[in-house]
């Protein structure tokens, strides 16, 4: 159940980050982070109220918090990130964000088979080729250290909200991924107030699919939290980490980017290794 929860996970961040990039050129970011965090607001509570956990334990505002503070940072980096760099890139780098759950799972103690090693490997080499292609510089093209700087901040932010909202849980993991909601509802908020032109780009589609992609991510927390709780948060960060080869599908059948045949194969090669770790 751990393992299904988790891939559904990726397929719902994957649905997020596709909806957001959209509009990395055409809205604040600061609009984006607050659409889509007022939107997870009725999702958690949803879900709070459907398993009869609406009660909040004193000791999960310190990780919720904390976490909220690492999915704000995190999410103003990725978009800083896309305004930058190639998507295939910035979100290659992304997937990187299982490596600080994975080592937080083997500190406290979360044994890994040998069958689960070779799928972690096996998934993790199914990525490098998969973006590979997208990070190879072409003749005359630069790309800036800072996508590189800021892919792999963001990446570290993101891996350590899945620790702190782990952390937490203690009494209902919607409940704690909504009190992760107030820094991120605050901030953007005060800087919206404060910056100029915040709002430019803003449109009744604009917001419909920014509260789309919201919903996407208020469900895929849910799902993945859960996961976490069931099963190992190492194997179940690696499997959410597919998220970015959810957008590349996302791509081909809404923006008709085709596939390279290196592409194909690095997803057969993915799915090797989530079959290895659903063994």
């Amino acid at each position: 159940m751990s393992i299904s929860l988790a891939i559904a996970s990726a397929v719902l961040f994957g649905v997020w980050k596709f909806g957001i990039g959209q509009y990395r050129d055409r809205v604040s970011s600061y609009a984006i982070v607050l659409v889509t965090s007022l939107a997870g607001i009725l999702i958690y509570l949803a879900a709070a109220w459907r398993t009869d956990k609406l009660m909040v334990d004193p000791k999960d505002v310190l990780p919720g918090t904390l976490a909220g503070i690492c999915v704000l940072i995190a999410s103003l980096l990725m978009l800083k990130a896309f305004q930058r760099g190639k998507l295939g890139v910035v979100a290659g780098i992304g997937a990187a964000q299982c490596v600080v759950p994975l080592a937080y799972s083997i500190l406290i103690g979360e044994a890994l088979s040998l069958v689960d090693v070779g799928g972690i490997v096996v998934i993790a080499i199914g990525i490098v080729v998969f973006f590979a292609p997208a990070m190879r510089r072409k003749p005359g093209v630069t790309y800036s250290v800072a996508v590189i700087v800021l892919s792999l901040a963001a990446a570290f932010f993101w891996g350590a909200a899945i620790v702190f909202v782990d952390r937490g849980s203690r009494v209902s993991i919607p409940i704690t991924v909504l009190i992760s909601l107030v820094p991120q509802i605050l901030f953007s908020a005060v800087m919206m107030m404060f910056v100029g032109r915040s709002v430019q780009g803003l449109s009744r589609p604009s917001v419909i699919r920014l509260v789309g992609a919201g919903v996407a991510f208020a469900v895929g927390n849910v799902a993945l939290f859960t996961a976490a709780n069931m099963g190992d948060i190492g194997v179940v960060s690696v499997l959410s980490g597919l998220s970015p080869l959810v957008v590349a599908v996302l791509a081909l059948v809404f923006l008709r980017e085709r596939m390279a045949r290196s592409e194909l194969v690095a997803m057969g090669i993915t799915i090797v290794g989530a079959g290895l770790l659903v063994i």
